[in-house]
């Protein structure tokens, strides 16, 4: 059954590998392979995900560094001790610790499922597949993952999206919404990546019937996306949708 099991996931994984990239000699910072190195020495698995994978394939600088991994988050906490590694556990009931390197701090969460989830906070228990992990993620071309072999992993046709300039929230958008409020702050500040956004006309209606769930948000997660969105090149999409869901003077007002 375990073999079974095991024949099954590569299958998934080779049909899910779409190309090899080269994003190392890309990669200036040897805090990255550091990191790499630590799951190679340590037998672990772990994948470059989200931001820098992103910016690699729209020609960006890359800064934005988060990892995800496949053993308990206490196992971890071990092996970084004893490597004497500095860190951050204090969120690790999520799966999360930050790792701290020459003054720079990298994030890296456990494979994970999330439930029970109001709109804040989350449950999770952590997995070993990562496009369950995926599953989890806000949009598609945010769910890349890239392996220690520089091998690209895409489960919802991210990569086709980013391409095209377009914001597809991964499952029902309602329902990820409402798990999670931050996410729609997120899909704001993402627009602002492209020159001409393209998304379903329905995320902009949802948002403006439920804003309110962005006044929920902690402030200091509504600045910072909005600082991140005012940083990109096309900042005018992010400000134009906060005035279609009519919330733009409660954003520039407080912040």
């Amino acid at each position: 059954m375990e073999k079974l099991k095991r024949e099954n996931l590569n299958k998934l994984m080779r049909n899910n590998h779409i190309k090899s990239i080269d994003l190392f000699s890309l990669i200036k910072n040897d805090n990255i392979f550091k990191i790499l190195n630590l799951a190679e020495k340590n037998n672990f698995n772990i994948w470059i995900v989200g931001g820098a994978l992103r910016d690699f394939f729209l020609n960006k600088n890359i800064n934005d560094f988060d990892f995800a991994y496949d053993i308990q988050p206490l196992e971890l906490v071990e092996i970084l001790k004893t490597n004497k590694l500095n860190f951050i556990s204090s969120y690790i009931n999520f799966g999360v610790i930050i790792i701290k390197l020459n003054n720079k701090k990298y994030t890296l969460t456990s494979l994970r499922e999330d439930f029970k989830q109001d709109g804040r906070f989350t449950k999770v228990r952590y997995i070993k597949s990562i496009s369950k992990d995926s599953l989890r993620r806000d949009l598609t071309f945010n769910s890349l993952y890239m392996d220690t072999n520089q091998r690209l992993y895409d489960f919802h046709n991210g990569l086709k999206h980013l391409e095209n300039s377009k914001l597809i929230f991964i499952g029902d958008f309602k329902k990820k919404c409402l798990e999670d409020h931050l996410r729609i702050m997120r899909f704001i500040r993402f627009c602002s990546l492209f020159k001409s956004p393209i998304y379903p006309s329905e995320y902009i209606s949802f948002f403006l019937k439920n804003r309110n769930l962005i006044s929920n948000l902690k402030h200091i997660k509504i600045f910072n996306e909005i600082e991140k969105a005012l940083s990109y090149q096309y900042k005018e999409n992010s400000i134009s949708i906060l005035k279609k869901i009519n919330i733009e003077s409660f954003i520039f007002e407080n912040f």
